[in-house]
């Protein structure tokens, strides 16, 4: 402030020294021009009578910092003497520069170093400039670049003829070292002798001989006609992957479905080709099947077929019984027949944190007590929680999330299944897996829209020239009725709730044991019996083509 103040005073003192009005008489060389030079002399002393204006009216000594109204104001002590000690540093470094008559002798020395080091930091700034856009460039090309299934090798230009061969000679073929090069000529005679066998082999059974030259040239129906295993992949997973209609599988599967298709078959296939690998490499043998593979003299499509057999056997199981005791298209109710299992929804609930998980009862006759979680809290199409002030709304963090998905599902299921003492196949597993992965492709609403209960969901999707959907429109009618009467069991009740389900499950496996079929025995007959018995007509004798043969007692002994 002290520099400043300086200022103005020189600044003042010069022009009071010549005076106001005096200005070296130039007034009288102005006064005697024409108008337009008077009226610019007269603006110029009106700016300096301004000027001057300003200067009186500026104080020599102008008022300093208060550093005590700031000491009040800032409650950082630290802060404020570090300000403090900037400011009064800074301001005694400038009034001893400009109080000073001559330059200090160490501006005039050094300037050679500084100017080195200043071209050294351009050469320097200018080569990262050059490795920053060498780095954008190859960002952005790397960014840009198509992926393999994008590749069409006719719109490619000069200047990318390496990614080209790099397609073609890397992703093409060169992944695998078994495969041969799909140009040569070799390969290009033998996937032409392939075709022209399977195109002779189709033509001898159809009425409708083809005469392309090759497979892509086929419609549709024509390449899943020969190609039977494709078709039941393709059909599967369209399926799984929709839950349309079978009758809406479409001539042309997406191709976004068909790499998916890809990925989940080598998924499944480097589980059961490691189990296959240690199992050789353990026993030292020669050929081990795969977990859900054919066996050695028996074919792949009877292996499939008996595995797809075996599962729809255990579904119509599993779903005759939940149908038999009301336990199917209960959603949100989770049914429970044990206390392992209840205990088990009761920890996935998280029961202990907010003791207001509630279970259910729909009459007597049922082998199953129903579980509303309290994460769910809604039961016959009402809100619990706007229709009762005494309960509170759950917290998130207090409570589970409730399965809203398939692979929740899936995990759940093998958890259960590892809590309960069962080991699964991890071949098994993997498919399961993978199913649920395909059904996970849905969305949120895998299963059902938004406020749609599970059965509505369910006739929706049932077809209705189905044999069976009288049946399930009868059991949909019973299970409302039954939501609409559920009545309540309090805490304390629920032991022996269970108990009464255990002994109606032992009566019912006791019935069901005595309807199962009785399996086959074995009789030992002597040749006298044998005879008899053909004689009456109680013995029936085939050859090999089921033709019957005549047994004569010659032909028995």
């Amino acid at each position: 402030m002290a520099t400043s103040g300086r200022l103005l005073h020189f600044s003042k003192a010069l022009r009071s020294s010549l005076g106001p009005t005096n200005w070296h008489n130039l007034g009288k060389f102005a006064s005697g021009g024409s108008p337009h030079q008077e009226s610019q002399w007269n603006l110029l002393k009106g700016f300096d009578s301004n000027v001057s204006g300003v200067i009186d009216g500026t104080k020599d000594n102008p008022d300093l910092l208060d550093w005590s109204v700031w000491d009040d104001r800032i409650s950082h002590k630290n802060i404020l003497t570090h300000m403090k000690k900037t400011y009064t540093n800074t301001m005694k470094t400038l009034d001893d520069a400009l109080s000073s008559q001559t330059s200090p002798e160490y501006l005039n020395e050094g300037w050679e170093t500084y100017e080195t080091v200043k071209k050294t930091c351009a050469d320097a700034t200018e080569a990262a400039d050059k490795i920053i856009s060498d780095g954008i460039k190859a960002l952005w090309i790397s960014q840009h670049n198509p992926p393999t299934w994008k590749v069409d090798t006719n719109e490619w230009l000069e200047s990318d003829q390496y990614w080209q061969a790099f397609v073609e000679k890397h992703a093409m073929y060169s992944q695998s070292g078994t495969t041969n090069d799909p140009e040569s000529p070799s390969e290009i005679e033998s996937v032409k002798s392939k075709w022209n066998v399977n195109m002779f082999k189709f033509n001898e059974r159809t009425d409708t001989p083809m005469l392309y030259d090759y497979m892509y040239h086929n419609p549709s129906w024509e390449y899943y006609d020969i190609n039977r295993r494709q078709f039941f992949e393709h059909l599967e997973y369209f399926l799984l992957r929709t839950g349309e209609d079978f009758r809406n599988f479409p001539d042309v599967p997406k191709w976004k479905w068909l790499t998916h298709l890809e990925d989940l078959r080598f998924k499944q296939f480097s589980v059961e080709m490691r189990r296959k690998m240690n199992k050789q490499v353990e026993k030292a043998s020669r050929f081990e099947k795969t977990d859900l593979g054919a066996g050695e003299h028996e074919s792949e499509e009877d292996a499939n077929m008996q595995l797809l057999m075996n599962e729809k056997n255990q579904l119509e199981t599993a779903l005759s019984n939940l149908l038999a005791g009301f336990g199917f298209l209960v959603d949100p109710l989770v049914p429970v027949e044990n206390m392992f299992q209840l205990n088990y929804v009761l920890s996935k609930d998280n029961y202990q944190a907010h003791k207001m998980t509630k279970v259910f009862s729909l009459g007597n006759d049922l082998p199953y007590l129903y579980v509303l979680p309290y994460s769910t809290g809604t039961l016959k199409g009402e809100n619990a929680y706007e229709n009762s002030q005494d309960i509170k709304k759950p917290d998130p963090s207090d409570c589970n999330e409730l399965v809203t998905n398939p692979m929740s599902c899936f995990y759940n299921l093998m958890d259960y299944m590892n809590l309960s003492g069962y080991k699964v196949n991890p071949s098994f597993s993997t498919r399961l897996q993978l199913k649920c992965q395909v059904m996970h492709e849905r969305g949120p609403n895998w299963l059902k829209l938004p406020g749609e209960p599970s059965y509505d969901s369910f006739l929706r999707r049932l077809r209705y020239d189905d044999p069976l959907r009288p049946m399930f429109e009868e059991y949909v009618r019973d299970l409302k009725l039954r939501l609409k009467d559920a009545k309540e069991i309090p805490p304390t009740q629920w032991y022996k709730n269970l108990q009464r389900l255990k002994e109606m499950q032992a009566e019912r496996d006791t019935v069901l044991s005595k309807t199962q079929p009785v399996e086959s025995q074995e009789f030992t007959y002597t040749p006298e019996e044998l005879t008899e018995l053909t004689e009456a007509e109680q013995l029936l004798f085939k050859d090999s083509n089921e033709n019957k043969l005549s047994s004569t007692p010659t032909k028995l002994l």
